[in-house]
This record gives structure tokens, C-alpha cells and sequence, in this order.
């Protein structure tokens, strides 16, 4: 979170404008996939599949908290400004991420009970 905030820091004039399309969606991709995924493991979540659902929700709950506080923070910082849209975007970012872990160790758990009846 303190990364986050570090680069939501930045003035709208030193923030690197890269010529790759969608450059700043894919940082945000990144940024809140993993804070959703840290949530989510911080919330008890790791190798069994109990409680999954309600630490998943608690998890993008507290990841969109995290952005709308983040969007607010830029509009107090000279040449940005916040928006409800990335707020949208980081929420979807979040989901992902979540929804990845949680079907990846859906799949461990899945073949480490198929392995054992073997």
C-alpha cells in the first residue's frame, strides 16, 4: 500500500508517459491484483478452501477502500486528479487478482485430494 501511495505521489508532470498502449491500466492491473491477493492471504486464506468466499469479499472490500482513499489522495496532488473510474478499474484489478489465487488453490487442493486417493 505504501508503493501505491508512493507513486500516486507523483505531480501529473513526472509521471513517465510511455508510448505502450494502455501503459498505466497494466500498473494498476498489477498493483491491485497483488494488493487483492495480499488481502486474501492476510485474511486466512492460503491452503484450505474454508471461508473462501466471505475472505475473498472482505479482501476486495478492503482493496476498493484502498483505492477510493488512493483516488481522493491524487486529487490533492498538483497536476492529477482522482477518478471514479479508476476506482472501477482498480476494483476490477482487485477481482481478478482474487479470483485467480483462489482458483489456483482451488486446483491444488483439488489434485492434492487426487493424489491421495491414489
Amino acid at each position: 500500500m505504501t508503493f501505491i501511495f508512493f507513486l500516486s505521489s507523483f505531480q501529473g508532470s513526472e509521471i513517465l508517459d510511455l508510448p505502450i498502449p494502455f501503459f498505466h491500466k497494466v500498473v494498476h492491473f498489477f498493483e491491485y491484483s497483488i494488493l487483492g491477493i495480499l488481502w486474501l492471504r492476510l485474511l486466512g486464506y492460503r491452503r484450505d478452501k474454508r471461508g473462501v468466499f466471505g475472505a475473498s469479499v472482505f479482501a476486495l472490500i478492503l482493496t476498493s477502500g484502498f483505492a477510493m482513499t488512493d483516488e481522493w489522495h491524487q486529487t490533492f496532488v498538483p497536476g492529477r486528479s482522482g477518478s471514479i473510474e479508476d476506482v472501477g478499474w482498480d476494483m476490477i484489478c482487485a477481482f481478478m487478482g482474487i479470483f485467480l489465487y483462489a482458483l489456483d488453490r482451488f486446483f491444488c487442493i483439488f489434485q492434492k485430494a487426487n493424489d491421495m486417493t491414489t
